[in-house]
């Protein structure tokens, strides 16, 4: 039903699913400020503060390890030497290891709650200490933050300080105080757009970035990893690396890889934090040479997984928004192997075959036969080789870079 819904409103013009989103946004706020002020008491509410000297960094779950929690570590770090940042994280899932990949200079603010709510917009119950009065007690200026797109609480009930949205999927919102919403690609700006129509003065797109340089370690982890794991140096190996979720299991690359391990006894599958039902399927169907490790939010664990494998061969039912595991992999040359999703592609938007194979929807034997070419090339063609590498390495170092990222969002700061 919800699916249809939105099937009418694509095909309607756009100031009607403009005035949707207003009309939407407008209802959680009111529904939200309402909620608040029976749930909460004695809440201190934020001021107007200009020139911008406090930032506060907002996410329930901006310590723990994924893509959109290591952007906001990173932009924490690079806002650290400029201005004063709070970093406010849920205590349920914070991984403190996170922390040595940030700077000294910040001040981190745990907050505990009991729920928070699926369903937007998000009732986040016994926050403590709550965002609002953090601001007030900080003297906060500005706030960053990340969601799906849309307005939600606690945020869309303060209207009276700019914030930074990093927009990961796409949803629209046009709340005023969003003073700039940087899309993690061009596939979630346009797919925001369709709702609201340009606003070049707010969007922009800065793909999702690296939060650390590859260590000056790498070969050691390499050869470390390999040792443990019984895998000689000369060996091919595939490597895969995601969340543990099977909600966003798709079986295309075991399965391209079980048809033709037995062709190669020198080739293995490394995968990094696998979903439970890969487990299962490699276990019970007997699958060979496939090494799992299990997920580790420390920086040495990621890079040691990326510098093992010569390629990589990613797979995701639900697709990308960006793809920051397929961007650690290219930083260091690595190429790769994907396919098209039925839903998000935005990976596609900066692979191409100087460096990558992409199989079309569930196309396993497609997937399978970039398997094999991959390995017949470095191993019959190695300048072949070396060429996609160095392909690889270029594309990722001109869109994930840290370094790069940190510049610009500095200079967006500076002109909020």
């Amino acid at each position: 039903m919800r699916g249809f819904v939105k099937w009418i409103l694509y095909v309607l013009p756009r100031p009607i699913r403009k005035l949707v989103v207003i009309v939407r946004e407008w209802w959680w706020k009111k529904a939200m400020i309402n909620w608040e002020s029976h749930y909460y008491f004695n809440l201190t509410q934020p001021h107007d503060r200009r020139p911008i000297k406090n930032i506060l960094i907002y996410h329930v779950g901006a310590l723990s390890f994924g893509g959109t929690e290591k952007c906001l570590q990173l932009i924490a770090a690079a806002l650290a030497d400029g201005y004063k940042v709070f970093f406010m994280y849920g205590d349920k899932t914070a991984i403190n290891e996170r922390k040595n990949a940030m700077s000294s200079k910040i001040t981190y603010i745990p907050f505990s709650y009991s729920e928070n709510e699926t369903a937007v917009p998000h009732r986040l119950t016994n926050m403590k200490p709550h965002i609002k009065d953090t601001i007030s007690e900080y003297n906060i200026d500005l706030i960053v933050t990340a969601s799906p797109g849309y307005s939600h609480y606690p945020w869309n009930v303060i209207d009276n300080l700019p914030i930074i949205l990093i927009n990961i999927f796409g949803a629209p919102t046009l709340q005023k105080n969003v003073k700039k919403c940087i899309s993690i690609s061009d596939t979630v700006r346009l797919h925001a757009e369709k709702w609201t129509g340009e606003l070049p003065n707010r969007n922009v797109t800065i793909y999702a970035p690296l939060a650390k340089l590859p260590p000056e370690n790498i070969s050691l982890l390499r050869g470390n990893l390999r040792v443990k794991l019984g895998i000689p140096e000369s060996d091919f190996v595939y490597g895969r690396i995601g969340r543990n979720d099977d909600s966003i299991f798709d079986p295309i690359g075991i399965r391209a890889w079980q048809k033709i391990a037995k062709d190669y006894p020198n080739a293995h599958y490394l995968i990094m934090s696998p979903p439970p039902i890969l487990e299962k399927i490699v276990k019970d169907e007997n699958i060979p040479r496939v090494h799992f490790l299990p997920p580790s939010g420390k920086e040495e664990d990621v890079w040691g997984f990326h510098s093992s494998i010569d390629a990589m061969a990613h797979f995701r039912r639900d697709g990308e928004t960006s793809g920051v595991a397929i961007a650690e992999s290219l930083m260091l040359g690595k190429p790769i192997l994907t396919h098209r999703s039925h839903i998000w592609n935005a990976h596609l938007e900066y692979l191409d075959n100087s460096c990558a194979l992409i199989a079309d929807f569930d196309k396993v034997d497609e997937y399978s036969s970039n398997m094999r070419t991959f390995i017949e090339i470095r191993e019959k063609y190695p300048e072949k080789w070396s060429e996609m590498e160095t392909a690889a390495k270029k594309i990722g170092g001109d869109n994930f870079s840290p370094v790069v990222y940190s510049d610009k969002i500095r200079n967006i700061v500076a002109n909020i």
